[in-house]
């Protein structure tokens, strides 16, 4: 897919105390648009992004999984991420850290990656300018998408 995250480096997490998350979003693409990027394991998949946002800038975070049903229920799949909303970012890291067997491998790591992402630019703002998804916009995302959640 994108290549949407800079690797993290340790931030301070008194600096993450201060900004609370205001908003989150679920993009839910077909996986074959993009079989050609990413080598699947085979069968079928679901694929898309996450964004959290908090003090005018945006996280991101991406998935592949594979589908055990044809159509996921993407509000009931993402709606544990609600539980998120109104944390400081520090405190929404160290809950992700803690659901790890509620949530599953893949919705902690891409709640976990969207963090990190929205911790890492909002610690160095110099890095927004090279944000992908960010410059595609919601509303071409949302065209795009076959589900997408806001919350």
């Amino acid at each position: 897919m994108f290549n949407l995250t800079v690797p993290s480096p340790v931030i301070n997490e008194n600096e993450l105390l201060h900004y609370r998350i205001c908003a989150m979003e679920v993009f839910r693409f077909d996986c074959r648009l993009i079989q050609n990027q990413i080598p699947l394991t085979g069968g079928e998949c679901n694929c898309g992004l996450l964004k959290i946002s908090s003090g005018g800038v945006s996280g991101w975070g991406e998935y592949v999984i594979p589908c055990t049903r044809e159509n996921i229920d993407l509000v009931r799949w993402a709606f544990v991420f609600a539980k998120l909303k109104g944390l400081s970012i520090a405190d929404a890291i160290r809950c992700v850290q803690t659901r790890d067997k509620a949530w599953g491998q893949a919705r902690t790591n891409l709640a976990e990656s969207a963090l990190l992402d929205l911790a890492f630019k909002l610690r160095y703002p110099f890095t927004l300018q090279k944000d992908i998804a960010s410059s595609l916009g919601s509303s071409l995302l949302i065209d795009r998408s076959q589900a997408y959640f806001s919350f």
